[in-house]
């Protein structure tokens, strides 16, 4: 785990998104970890520059075991949720501004 958290750091400072979906009826709380909502993730004296992980738990989304249609799009919207949030952040990271043009 500790060259995941390292990984995710470098990473942080790239164009890029990580969405992991737990599914089954392990602990994830590593998984939490690396999905840093409420600080930014930090190992070995490195800190994130913003926060690229989103982690959802597939099995809060089952209805009686089951995937039905509204519990998709409910786990589509929360595996999703985080995506424009970080694109915002990298682009403010990155000092670029949406072209008014278009």
């Amino acid at each position: 785990m500790d060259e995941t958290k390292l990984a995710v750091i470098e990473a942080s400072s790239l164009p890029m998104s990580i969405i992991i979906v737990g599914v089954g009826d392990t602990d994830f709380d590593e998984m939490d970890e690396l999905d840093s909502d409420e600080q930014l993730l930090s190992f070995n004296d490195k800190t994130a520059t913003r926060d690229i992980v989103q982690f959802v738990e597939f099995q809060k989304f089952l209805e009686e075991g089951q995937i039905t249609h509204s519990s998709a799009i409910n786990l589509a919207r929360e595996v999703l949720a985080e995506v424009p949030r970080q694109i915002l952040d990298y682009m403010k990271m990155k000092n670029v501004l949406p072209d008014r043009n278009n």
